[in-house]
């Protein structure tokens, strides 16, 4: 466990925490040869469009066959698309953003969501019910020895870190905050559980978990419109289905039968009960899952899908103030070159 300063920055900035899996596709109907492959970072909710398009035969309408394959962490997608090994990815704007910054021209093709669900901010119980209730209270609160209070995030780079370093940032009390690396998962919760960190950020799993133990509560809950507004202004496209431009020019037919797949996936969820998405995509995805708890995680998520699938100039605008800072170092890009929904206007014209 180590920990980070504001300043600090490595590799991976932006990218999501978790494993990842791969959707391996061939799609000979299409008149294209070889493999086509769709990263995600991980089988949770959040990336329930690919695996739905998959379960639900979207893929098969378009000529599309595969199979998932588990591969590693969600900076790999994004690592993956920029070396070709991979064609397309899911995963935050950040991952398109980083891989054109660093010189592969990377298009956004379609959002998945609107909030960023990494970005809740949960405090140890004792606080909470010493009074410390707010961001504001954390950041301003002391350690008994007189220390900063501890902020637990995934490590310097992810989507934990890239929220949370936000959100403090926004309150005027990131001076105020230590951060600490504790890792994902089972050590993170192992760190807050123990007292070695005073809060942590938390996605969907690591939210419900920390409530269920009676382990904390929420100072910063993203489906609080109030609370997000105060600090991130509107909505963000944070989760997206994003690709190499070289690679849309190369498979054309492909890359429009993916997006269709993914924007009907998401009309599907829209109208579709948490346990009727768990049902279609059960014995095939999220198998590590308990049914009761990917259930709840999908109906966390049905108000956070964006069904429109489109990412507006202000939208983009106001993710911007998140994505091209000092802390990130990704060079900033203008919407016209990254945002490209061309792709989105024909599946909505086919689909509706």
């Amino acid at each position: 466990m180590s920990t980070l300063s504001r300043r600090d920055f490595m590799a991976g900035a932006g990218a999501a925490a978790g494993g990842a899996v791969i959707l391996s596709l061939s799609g000979p109907a299409l008149g294209q040869s070889g493999e086509v492959q769709v990263g995600i970072p991980a089988e949770t909710s959040n990336n329930l469009p690919m695996m739905l398009a998959g379960a639900l035969g979207y893929l098969k309408d378009e000529g599309i066959t595969g199979r998932v394959l588990s591969t590693g962490g969600g900076v790999n997608v994004r690592q993956m698309v920029a070396a070709g090994q991979i064609q397309y990815g899911m995963g935050d704007v950040a991952h398109p953003l980083a891989i054109t910054g660093a010189g592969k021209q990377a298009k956004v093709l379609i959002a998945i969501d609107k909030l960023a669900t990494v970005a809740n901010v949960m405090v140890r119980k004792e606080l909470w019910d010493q009074g410390i209730r707010t961001v504001e209270d954390f950041g301003k609160w002391k350690k008994p020895d007189g220390t900063k209070p501890s902020l637990g995030v995934t490590r310097v780079g992810s989507a934990t870190w890239l929220y949370g370093s936000f959100i403090f940032s926004q309150a005027g009390l990131i001076d105020n905050i230590n951060f600490v690396s504790v890792g994902d998962g089972a050590p993170m919760l192992g760190a807050f559980r123990t007292g070695k960190i005073d809060a942590l950020m938390a996605n969907i799993v690591t939210y419900f978990s920390v409530l269920d133990e009676d382990m904390g509560r929420p100072i910063f809950d993203v489906t609080q419109k109030g609370a997000w507004d105060k600090y991130f202004g509107s909505a963000i496209p944070s989760q997206c289905l994003f690709a190499l431009e070289d690679q849309m020019k190369a498979q054309p037919a492909m890359t429009q039968g993916i997006v269709n797949s993914c924007y009907r996936a998401l009309k599907f969820i829209e109208k579709t009960s948490a346990k009727e998405l768990f049902a279609a995509i059960e014995g095939k995805y999220m198998s590590a899952f308990k049914p009761e708890v990917a259930v709840r995680e999908m109906e966390f998520m049905k108000p956070i899908f964006d069904y429109d699938g489109s990412i507006t100039p202000e939208m983009y605008k106001n993710g911007a103030k998140i994505w091209f800072t000092e802390e990130t170092k990704i060079r900033p890009q203008p919407y016209e070159r990254m945002v490209d929904l061309s792709l989105l206007q024909v599946a909505k014209k086919k689909f509706g």
